[in-house]
């Protein structure tokens, strides 16, 4: 389990691998009880500033503990699932440190590359069994990525992919007129003119956009993009602030083409949303404590003061239940509880829990009709018709 020790100086990142940790027990458990292998790719693997011995703080020790958990929970049900994880690197000295951890995991079948993800997308492709599910995290240090060169990888079948959007510095990029960041720009979206977004939008407020204005077409932006590359059905993003500032340092977006792999990605996100939380006030408290040397009395200020995350929450929990009567068309029309709460996901932060809350809610009301609900259910069924009288 990652610790937030291991993380001084890097705290974003502790929030980045709380998501990916949940987010890999949780699907890789999940998916090996239908697929008989399993890979993980790792473009850009590190490992950079890790201070765990074990590279418990790194995206593919993550990875690596992960799979090792979920074949050994199936091999105690007598399934027998093969794991294995592609780790590529090109930094001479972080490669020598991750060529050194077949070792650690024996039973983990791992192949690393002394390369440029990028040039050998086509390698890796090829190195993964046409019969496996797999997972691919791109993480870049920077943000120029050529995102057309990724398609042979995002356009898989049986695979679903997480990718670290920079978005402190794509934002501040996409004000600037240089003919190498424009380009820069233009291969990581090539599609949606959202340059022209931008400033149609700037020009109809008759104003420079805010912040969120521009975050706002920015991540619309990239979510299409990689809806259209690799043909994921869903698209949804994880903002991640900056540990001492409300200001968003990047997102995580999660592609899928499977409607449980959206619900799982919500719990995680909910996790890492709250490690986000937990983490800045930790920082908040220790600087404090740092100028006035009363760490007792800053830090139950801090227990006494609420969660951050909540205010965001219930906002998201409010849009959600308004989209879901938004969603839900009027009597003798239907629309199937399975395809209403994949809508409300793929737009709103919440759990699928949440939204059978919400039905069941709505439901007891008489604002949603649900003709076929049982006897006994206490939430709404995948199958069941849904409508508003």
């Amino acid at each position: 389990m990652v610790s937030l020790d291991d993380y001084v100086g890097r705290e974003q990142a502790y929030v980045k691998h709380v998501f990916l940790e949940h987010y890999l027990e949780a699907l890789i458990f999940k998916t090996a009880s239908t697929f008989n292998h399993i890979v993980y790719i790792d473009g850009f693997a590190g490992p950079w500033q890790s201070a765990n011995e074990e590279f418990a703080d790194t995206s593919f020790g993550i990875a690596l503990n992960a799979l090792r958990q979920a074949k050994d929970t199936w091999q105690k049900r007598k399934r027998n699932v093969r794991m294995t994880a592609l780790l590529v690197e090109q930094h001479p000295k972080a490669y020598a440190k991750l060529a050194t951890i077949q070792t650690r995991f024996p039973d983990i079948a791992i192949k690393t590359y002394p390369a440029d993800f990028i040039k050998i997308v086509p390698d890796i492709v090829a190195d993964i069994p046409r019969d496996a599910f797999a997972f691919f995290f791109i993480d870049p240090k920077g943000w120029r990525i050529p995102l057309l060169k990724l398609k042979p990888m995002l356009e898989r079948p049986k695979s679903e992919m997480t990718f670290n959007f920079m978005f402190e510095f794509i934002n501040r990029a996409a004000g600037m007129t240089e003919p190498v960041t424009v380009a820069g720009l233009d291969e990581l979206m090539p599609y949606g003119n959202w340059r022209v977004r931008l400033a149609d939008a700037e020009k109809d407020a008759g104003r420079p956009l805010t912040p969120d204005e521009r975050k706002d077409i920015l991540i619309s932006a990239f979510t299409e993009n990689l809806a259209q590359i690799g043909r994921y059905h869903f698209v949804v993003p994880t903002e991640i602030l900056r540990p001492s500032k409300n200001r968003i340092l990047y997102c995580l977006f999660y592609a899928t083409r499977h409607e449980s792999g959206l619900a799982a990605f919500r719990e995680c996100q909910t996790k890492a949303l709250d490690a986000q939380a937990e983490t800045r006030a930790a920082l908040k408290v220790r600087r404090e404590s740092a100028d006035t040397g009363q760490s007792e009395l800053f830090t139950s200020l801090h227990d006494m003061g609420p969660n951050e995350t909540a205010a965001l929450r219930a906002k998201a929990k409010a849009a959600a239940e308004a989209a879901i009567l938004d969603s839900t068309p009027q009597a003798p029309d239907h629309i199937t509880y399975k395809r209403l709460w994949a809508a409300v996901l793929t737009r709103h932060a919440v759990r699928l829990t949440d939204v059978n809350a919400m039905c069941a809610k709505l439901r007891k009301t008489e604002a949603l009709l649900f003709p076929d609900w049982e006897t006994g259910k206490r939430v709404p069924q995948d199958r069941y018709r849904v409508q508003r009288p």
